[in-house]
This record gives C-alpha cells, structure tokens and sequence, in this order.
C-alpha cells in the first residue's frame, strides 16, 4: 500500500472518530525506554469547548462541586479523556489489522502493560512531550502544554507505531511564560514552584504531584488559555 494512500485512510479513520487535531512525530531519537523501539508517535487531540472553560473559571471550586455531587463522571474535562483514550485504542487496532505494530499510551493501556509508575506518577513518554517535538507548544510553570492556539485546554492521547509515515519533529520551543506566575499564584495546593521549564529540569522543581489538588484552575487562568475561550 502506498504510504500516502495509508496516510489518507489513517487520518480519515482519526478523523472520523473526532479528533481535533492530529500530528505525526518522529520519536526515533529518544531512548528504548521511551519509545519502546518505534520510530513514529501519532498524536491525537481534542480542545475543550469555550462554554467550559468559562464555567470552571467562574466557579474556582468547580471540581470540588463535582466531587461533592458525584458528578465528576459527566465533566467535560473527564469525557474528552476518556475519547481520546478510546481513539487512541482504536488506532491501534487499526494500524495493526494493517499489518503494522503499534502501541496506544491510553490509560488503560499504559496500566495494564506496566508502562506508568504509580508510586512516581510518571510515563516513561508523556503526551506532552510528543505535543513538544511536534512544535505544537511548551511546557508552562503549571508543567502543562501551553499552545497559542487553545492555551492548556486541550486533551491529548498517542499512538507508538512502526507503520510509515512521513513525521515531524522540532526542538521543544522554550516557555513564553515571562514573568507570569498567575498558575503558582492560585494553586490550591501550593504545588508549583514558580520555575520556568527547560531541557533536562528535573519535574520536581515545577511542580510538586502529590500536592497538586486537580483543581484546573492553573488550566482555566492561564493568559493562553483565556486568550482562546475569550475570543469569538
């Protein structure tokens, strides 16, 4: 088959399934460890709705509110992870009824195949670190990508896979945070350091996970992400 007509199937069948965006990223480069010996990371993407992010940023104890109620299983946020998680499976499936081999970093996925670390909350190749190569944003002080596009309001899943594709990869752009520290400023949690990412920084100098309280208000306040749900 060849690898044009493959990439118009393959995008279709993304497409189809309602991804927003869609990269192909060359992971060649990196570490065994990481890229489990696939050369190609196929990134899927979903933005949140404006109409959301303007809730949660009105109610900074929204996700409290959904604790509290039960509810948490009908928010927006949680829905789109969980459908770029199903997509990122069904890909899988797909690229390998094709012939080739491929591996979906969905939750479900990563968990069962020991490839997340529970006791350190880590993946050995974070979505985010695939959105970098793929120049599609930074790491901000939150320790969450921040794209121009749609600030850090966006859900993410990836695809390991051998099949051919022609793949981008970019050095990870440097923060365009500033001077900015609204994110540190409202962290509930006290979790994050106020430090602007850079290659090689250890990620307990960000952010400290095990305080974090998933409020999402570091997501819903940051300049980036206003600019996106604020415009028209």
């Amino acid at each position: 088959m060849e690898t044009s007509i493959f990439q118009e199937e393959l995008l279709a069948e993304i497409q189809s399934q309602g991804a927003g965006f869609v990269r192909f990223v060359d992971i060649s480069h990196l570490s065994v460890q990481q890229n489990k010996e696939f050369p190609t990371a196929i990134l899927i993407g979903i933005a949140l709705t404006k109409a959301y992010l303007r809730k949660v940023a009105a109610a900074p104890d929204y996700v409290e509110q959904m604790k509290s109620k039960g509810t948490i299983g009908q928010d927006e946020f949680h829905l789109t992870e969980l459908k770029t998680d199903r997509i990122a499976d069904r890909i899988q499936r797909f690229l390998e009824l094709k012939g080739y081999k491929a591996y979906a970093q969905s939750e479900d996925n990563i968990q069962k195949t020991g490839y997340y670390d529970h006791e350190n909350r880590t993946t050995p190749l974070p979505h985010k670190t695939i959105a970098g190569l793929a120049g599609l944003g930074w790491i901000g002080k939150h320790n969450l990508l921040v794209t121009k596009e749609y600030g850090s309001a966006v859900s993410m899943c990836s695809v390991l896979t051998n099949a051919p594709l022609p793949s981008i990869r970019q050095e990870p752009l440097l923060p365009r945070c500033g001077d900015c520290n609204i994110c540190t400023r409202i962290c509930g949690g006290n979790a994050l350091k106020g430090k602007n990412w850079e290659c090689g920084i250890a990620r307990e100098k960000i952010v400290d996970v095990f305080l974090c309280t998933t409020c999402f208000q570091c997501v819903v306040q940051c300049p980036w992400t206003q600019k996106y749900y604020k415009s028209e």
